[in-house]
Formats: structure tokens, C-alpha cells, sequence
């Protein structure tokens, strides 16, 4: 039986609008049922639970199961997800190796490819002179000179204005310029064909068919070099289910942007399929914590963050997330994404300018004695840069109130001065002591002696990471990710006494916090909405698809309001529900569940067959793990009436409801 759409959408929308049932701060003192612990543990330390989680996790033990989360290299990694991540090849590259190969080559200038010489390398000084600024007859007596190869090369490059003045080669200036316009019409159709350029009509249908049979076997039929060509004037989504292609062809239409694509689908495949979830979870909150935005250009290199960003994840983040916060809080600030987002990297101190490679040259020019000569240093540099000591005090340690002021932004700023990249090229961070503050300075009532060159900066990340306020202020993040929106002060304050008391043990820090009443209450249990992120991945994990591809899941996180490593302000993306909740943002939500069961989601597949038969309560109970509210049922009752739905938009309603929505 075939459903409206008006049906379908208006049973869904009353599900994901439905409130949540009883106060929605809850109370922080009444603890969870045993069965209902197992099941916010893994909303919370997992993307969501996969089918069979719930009973693998009584068999270990609830306690035993969160302290292996806690320590990830005791858990054998899912095998599926290294055949995953083998074809993203940028994964494992070096940075070095990743810039240097996914940079694309500089073309020969175009008219030089196409053999229009300039003026000055057809004519001498002399000859150029008289052609350009010369009378008409000083002109007409160097082209009556040239042989006619030379003189048409020398006509097609005259400006109009030129040419008008020389009526005797007026004709044979406009045959020359026609010439040249057609072949630089033929030379840009060579470097830029389109696909009735390269293909008959019937390989042009087959490849807008958007059949995966019919591009298959397209592909299969044409040369390596022309299929590349092929795959790079297709949409990204039509290449969904062959993945290979559309890498060949982004590496041909963007190549440096292969390098974050590579990175969001790693994202996806490892929230999906890692044994590892707690770290997942973790290198997605940090990231978030100390976010970088990949479409920042900088240096004048276009798209470098694109090749910046999964060395950031891979070497800054991902190597720290239970380790000690100093040491995650100094590798971000020395990585060359973090030192171009903030633009630390152009940061120099004032007294740079007065002495060192940015101090005036003097020369001579034309003639003139004491010109001075900007220095290839002096044009990049700006003076101090105060965009990274502002956000390392109010977004990456202490926090808005975290009892800064104005002048320890200043002096914190003065101290990273020199702290910056080799090159565009060899982004590795160095320290430039020519651009060094050397004077003395005083960060949050801490005196820091002159001459202390690169250790300015060390010191500051040393204070940073052991001040009080950034105990409180980190605590409260991590409580917020994990208990609630606004989590309990009390819980907030033993897990900062234990950042304190470890010097930012983070492993410890998520101990207290996961062994607190407060994290196993009632008024955490479904206290969190799911980012698109979050909803997207415990989707597919809850429906048990297999992920063959995931750019296009990737482009619905995107839809629905979070595109993967592109929050362009410091702060990331929100972590509380109200960012989320939007008409748009509910209904794209809506849509996305309807859209996998139905299949129209390329590169995931499903078994949905053993819903078969099945009741909406055991539908229900399948997929969260629990029985859904009263109110998700009832909705699903008025909006379908007597009629039997089938399984799979049952299951659709229950994943736009409230009870899969919260985790």
C-alpha cells in the first residue's frame, strides 16, 4: 500500500515535534535503571548502539565495558574498517607528501602554450618602439620588414588601437586576429572539453544515466586518461556508487581538495564502524574544542587548509584525546593549521620592523641614493596579530570569564610572536626569532623574562594549561558533551578538582565525570539532542547499513546544517540542542531516516527484513534499544489510523522521533 506524501510527512513532523517527556532539565539525583544505564552509555560514550550492542555490553558488564572505552588500545579494531579507509590514500601521507602531491602543477602560461609570443620576443627594443609609439609610416616600414610568419605573429598581438592606424595591414591584422581567436577557442575546448567533446551520444547518456551498471561499464570501456577526464565533468553525486571514479575525478577538478574529502569520510566510516567509539567520540570534541575551518585561505595559496586539516586531526588531535591537556593544548597551537587559521604564523613583533629582515632597506632606484626597499619579509608581515592570544584564553583555556584581560591578550600574543610556519610549501612549524618579542612580560600576574625567545610561548601554554579557571572551564565542556546542556556545578566541580589534582589527565577527568551519579540520573537520560553528525551516523549504526561509500552521508551532515570541518568561526560548531532545531533543520532531519530505508541513499545498504512482520513496539524497541514514549507510538497511531504500514517507514517514523533524536 502506497502512502501521500502529505500522509508520511504530516505523521512524521508530529513525531519529531512531540516534547520530551517530563522536565526537561531533570533531576540529577535519581539514578537509572540498570537496563536503562546500559543504553545511555552507549548514547553517550558511542555514536549510538548498533544492532546486538545492548547484549554484548551486558555480557561484559557495564563497568568493565566503560573502562575498556577508556582505554582503546585494549580493543582489537574492527577489521571492515581498514579496508574502508584503504582507498583515502591522504590518510597516511605526510603533509610534506600531501601538499607536494595533491598541489596541482602550474600550467604553462595559456598563450604561451599556445605559441603567441609577446611583442618583446618577436621585435627588438627598437622594432617594438616604433610599432607601438612610432608614426604610421615608422610602423609600416618595421612590418613591411618582417617575414610573414613573424609579421601575422606580430599583427595578432597589436591592440585595435594600433592596428586602426595602420591601413595598409589593416585586412591582414584582422585575418591574423581571427586566427588567433579561433585557436585559442580550440586550445581551451583541448584543456577544457566537455562531454560531447569526449564521448558519443549514447556513452553521454549513459553517464548522466546515474545507473551504476551503465557508468560501470562506461568507465570500463574507456582509456585511463579519458576516464579520469570523464569522471571530473560528472556531479560528485552521481559517482555515489562507484567512489573510485569520483576520487579520479576530484583529483583532476580539485586536487587539493582530495585531501578533507579523504578526512570527512574517514569520520564517517570510523563513527560507523570503529570498536574504538569513545575515542571517535572524543577526537570529534576536540576537534570541535579547537576548531579549524578548511576553506580558510592563506599565504595567497588557495585551499591550503583543505590540505592542512587531516594532518591536524591525525598528528594534533587524535594522538592526545586521553592524554594530558598540555600537551593537546601545545599541539595545536603548533600545528601549521592552527598557526593559519588564527594567523599566529604572520605575527611579528613591532620592534621587528625597526631591526632584522624587516627593517627598511635602503638602495638605489633609477638613480636615487637611500630609496627604500620593502624586503620580501616586510611584504607579508602585519606586526602583532592578536586573533591567537584572544581564542587560546577565552576558547581554549579559560573561557570568556576566565579572568583575563585586555592586556595578558596583548602579552600572550607577544609571546608567540616568531611561533609560525617554514612555508606554504613545507608548512612544519618553526620558530622565526627575528620575529620574536624578546622584552619582558606579564601573562595572568606570571612575570616572563626577557630573552626568552620560543619558551615565552611554552610558558604561556604551562600557565594556561594548570590555571584554575581552565580546570572549571574544560570541565564544563566535557559535561556538557556528556551529561547535559547545563550540566549539574557539583559535577562540574569534582571533575575540575581531579583536572587539578592529575594536572589535566584528561583519561581521569572522564573517570570522575563517567562515574558520577549525576552522569547515570534521570536528568541525563535523554538530556542531549543529536548534532546532524551524530544523527546521521547513529542512524545508519542503528539500522545495522553497511556504508560502501560515504561521501554522500557526508553531504547529508552537510544539509542538515553541519558540513564536516567547515565551521568558519573559532568556536565550532554548538553543542547544545537549540542550534539544531530549526524548521530547516527538523526537516531535513525528517527526511533523511525516510530517505536510507527507502534506498535512496547511495552507498548504504540495509537489511531491513527483519522487521518483517514485526509491531511498531518491536520496531521501536529494535532501534532504541528500549520501548519508545507513549507519545512517539501515538503519534505514529493518529498518523497512519487503521492502516498497516509497511516496516521500513515505521521504522523511518521512530528514527524522526524524539526517542532516537535525544541520546
Amino acid at each position: 500500500m502506497k502512502y501521500p506524501v502529505r500522509v508520511i510527512t504530516a505523521c512524521a513532523l508530529a513525531v519529531v515535534i512531540l516534547p520530551r517527556l517530563g522536565n526537561t532539565t531533570g533531576p540529577f539525583d535519581k539514578r537509572l535503571s540498570p537496563e536503562q544505564q546500559i543504553i545511555h552509555a552507549l548514547n553517550r560514550l558511542t555514536f549510538g548502539p548498533r544492532p546486538g550492542d545492548v547484549e554484548a555490553v551486558r555480557r561484559v558488564g557495564l563497568t568493565k565495558w566503560m573502562e575498556f572505552e577508556l582505554h582503546p588500545e585494549q580493543i582489537p579494531e574492527n577489521p571492515v574498517l581498514s579496508d574502508k579507509l584503504k582507498p583515502l590514500k591522504t590518510l597516511d601521507m605526510s603533509l610534506a607528501d600531501v601538499v607536494k602531491e595533491y598541489t596541482p602543477e602550474q600550467q604553462q602560461p595559456f598563450m604561451m602554450a599556445m605559441g603567441f609570443l609577446q611583442l618583446n620576443t618577436l621585435l627588438s627594443d627598437e622594432q617594438r618602439r616604433k610599432v607601438m609609439n612610432g608614426t604610421a609610416e615608422e610602423r609600416t616600414e618595421v612590418l613591411k620588414a618582417l617575414d610573414p610568419d613573424k609579421r601575422k605573429q606580430v599583427l595578432a598581438a597589436l591592440p585595435p588601437n594600433v592596428v586602426s592606424f595602420t591601413p595598409e595591414f589593416k585586412e591582414e591584422a584582422a585575418q591574423a586576429q581571427k586566427m588567433r581567436q579561433e585557436e585559442i577557442q580550440k586550445e581551451n575546448r583541448r584543456r577544457n572539453p566537455r562531454l560531447i567533446d569526449l564521448l558519443d551520444s549514447d556513452q553521454v547518456n549513459a553517464a548522466r544515466s546515474g545507473d551504476r551498471e551503465k557508468l560501470a561499464a562506461l568507465f570500463a570501456s574507456l582509456a585511463p586518461d579519458k576516464r579520469v577526464v570523464v569522471a571530473s565533468l560528472l556531479p560528485a553525486k552521481s559517482l555515489g556508487q562507484i567512489p573510485e571514479y569520483r576520487r579520479e575525478g576530484q583529483f583532476r577538478r580539485t586536487p587539493r581538495q582530495v585531501a578533507s574529502e579523504d578526512l570527512k569520510e574517514a569520520k564517517i566510516f570510523r563513527a560507523v564502524y570503529s570498536n574504538r567509539q569513545l575515542e571517535e567520540v572524543l577526537v570529534d570534541f576536540w576537534f570541535n574544542h579547537f576548531n579549524v575551518d578548511i576553506a580558510k585561505n592563506v599565504a595567497n595559496v588557495p585551499n591550503l587548509g583543505h590540505l592542512l586539516i587531516g594532518s591536524y586531526e591525525r598528528d594534533a588531535i587524535r594522538p592526545h584525546v586521553f592524554g594530558h591537556f598540555k600537551d593537546l593544548l601545545l599541539a595545536t597551537a603548533r600545528h601549521p593549521a592552527m598557526l593559519y587559521y588564527l594567523d599566529n604564523w604572520e605575527s611579528v613583533s613591532p620592534e621587528s620592523f625597526e631591526v632584522g629582515p624587516y627593517a627598511p632597506q635602503r638602495g638605489f632606484v633609477n638613480g636615487l641614493a637611500n630609496v627604500i626597499i620593502p624586503t620580501p619579509f616586510q611584504r607579508q608581515a602585519h606586526g602583532l596579530n592578536e586573533n591567537y592570544g584572544r581564542e587560546v584564553m577565552e576558547l581554549h583555556t579559560l573561557g570568556v570569564n576566565g579572568g583575563y584581560t585586555q592586556h595578558d591578550v596583548i602579552e600572550v600574543a607577544r609571546c608567540f610572536t616568531g611561533w609560525t610556519v617554514r612555508s606554504p610549501e613545507n608548512p612544519e612549524f618553526v620558530f622565526a626569532p627575528f620575529s620574536h618579542d624578546f622584552g619582558e612580560k606579564t601573562v595572568l600576574g606570571h612575570k616572563i623574562p626577557a630573552g626568552g625567545g620560543e619558551q615565552d610561548g611554552l610558558q604561556v601554554i604551562d600557565i594556561l594549561a594548570h590555571h584554575p579557571s581552565t580546570a572549571k572551564f574544560i570541565s564544563r565542556e566535557l559535561a556538557r558533551r556528556f551529561v547535559a546542556d547545563d550540566p549539574p556545578q557539583a559535577l562540574v566541580n569534582r571533575m575540575a578538582r581531579t583536572f587539578t589534582r592529575t594536572g589535566g589527565d584528561l583519561r581521569a577527568v572522564l573517570g570522575t565525570m563517567f562515574q558520577s551519579p549525576e552522569f547515570f540520573s534521570e536528568g541525563a537520560w535523554q538530556a542531549k539532542i543529536k548534532s546532524p553528525f551524530e544523527m546521521v551516523v547513529s542512524t545508519v549504526r542503528a539500522l545495522g547499513g553497511q556504508v560502501n561509500d560515504a561521501w554522500t552521508l557526508a553531504e547529508k551532515v552537510a544539509e542538515m546544517g553541519e558540513p564536516l570541518y567547515s565551521k568558519l568561526d573559532p568556536n565550532g560548531y554548538a553543542d547544545t540542542g537549540e542550534a539544531w532545531l530549526s524548521t530547516a533543520g527538523i526537516m531535513a532531519r525528517m527526511n533523511f531516516p525516510a530517505a536510507l530505508v527507502s534506498g535512496q541513499v547511495p552507498g548504504v545498504s540495509l537489511d531491513s527484513a527483519r522487521w518483517n512482520g514485526a509491531e511498531e513496539d518491536a520496531i521501536a524497541r529494535d532501534l532504541l534499544g528500549h520501548d519508545a514514549s507513549a507519545q512517539t507510538l501515538k503519534a505514529i497511531e493518529t498518523g497512519l489510523g487503521d492502516k498497516k504500514p509497511p516496516s521500513s517507514l515505521v521504522a523511518s517514523l521512530i528514527l524522526s522521533s524524539p526517542d532516537f533524536e535525544r541520546r
